[in-house]
């Protein structure tokens, strides 16, 4: 029993008798009509109350800094959109510049040959694999494009069309193995034929073969198409020499060219569906 008085249980009892009395007497002290057990209870009961007041008050901030948060978000949100829109609208005003460097690269060209009928087109893939320089157009026989149609950026020679679907067709590219041009560079007037190799081709370059020892060709020439064939119209850029070299294969020299557009850069083009002279070539087999 002694243990007991002694107790922190017994402490707190004790506590809350006196804090009743006290209540009690201030009741007394009033002049309301309160009940003084009421009022005991509220002087007792106040620190809780204030608790559960804080308490309250940090819910409803809480809450209230919930919804800020989701306003946030949403404000985010929208700011994000605000952004994909601009970046897009980026995009097609890049897109836009292009189309109007490759027509304003054309325009010239086609002054100077009103005889050219044309069709622009977009590059919609590549392909560079093994002995492959190609471009893949949006553009195909629905188009009027044929196997044989020579394509162009600007003056500059891009390849030629190779195979055709409806709706798209296939470009060996200048820089393909597969591709043989008849040129002449504009200096010494000589003439020969553009091609390339693998390892050519892997630097992005091609080759105007079969050149004399004696040759007068020099690194600085300009190379264009000769129209020989009828694949190709005259004058065309083809590219400028960087060096003279030997064969490998006999006692000729060659001119190492680079090229006057670079193909793996190209967004836009333009295929010449007719000029005077053209001639066709046969289409390639459909398992290229």
């Amino acid at each position: 029993m002694k243990n007991f008085f002694k107790s922190a249980s017994f402490k707190i009892i004790l506590v809350i008798i006196i804090a009743l009395i006290a209540g009690i007497a201030l009741g007394y002290a009033s002049d309301t009509k309160t009940s003084q057990l009421t009022k005991a209870g509220s002087v007792i009961f106040y620190p809780v109350e204030k608790c559960a007041s804080f308490v309250s008050e940090k819910i409803k901030d809480f809450n209230s800094s919930f919804v800020s948060s989701r306003t946030y978000r949403e404000e985010i949100s929208k700011q994000d959109e605000e952004i994909d829109d601009l970046q897009q609208k980026l995009v097609d005003y890049e897109r836009t510049k292009q189309k109007l460097g490759a027509y304003e690269e054309f325009l010239d060209v086609k002054d100077k040959n009103p005889d050219y009928r044309y069709t622009s087109a977009s590059v919609i893939s590549r392909t560079v694999s093994g002995q492959m320089n190609v471009l893949t157009l949006d553009k195909g026989s629905s188009d009027d494009i044929k196997t044989g149609d020579p394509v162009v950026y600007g003056e500059n020679v891009v390849g030629i069309v190779r195979k055709t679907t409806a709706t798209t067709c296939t470009v060996r590219t200048i820089i393909d193995p597969t591709v043989n041009i008849s040129a002449y560079e504009i200096k010494s007037r000589e003439t020969g034929y553009v091609s390339t190799s693998a390892s050519l081709s892997s630097r992005g370059q091609c080759a105007l073969e079969g050149l004399s020892k004696q040759t007068a060709v020099t690194s600085g020439g300009i190379v264009c198409t000769s129209g020989l064939g009828g694949i190709f119209p005259r004058d065309l850029k083809i590219g400028m020499v960087t060096e003279i070299k030997d064969s490998d294969a006999d006692v000729s020299l060659y001119a190492v060219i680079t090229p006057g557009v670079d193909v793996s850069k190209l967004s836009d083009v333009f295929i010449i569906t007719y000029f005077d002279g053209q001639g066709q070539i046969q289409a390639e087999s459909s398992t290229d």
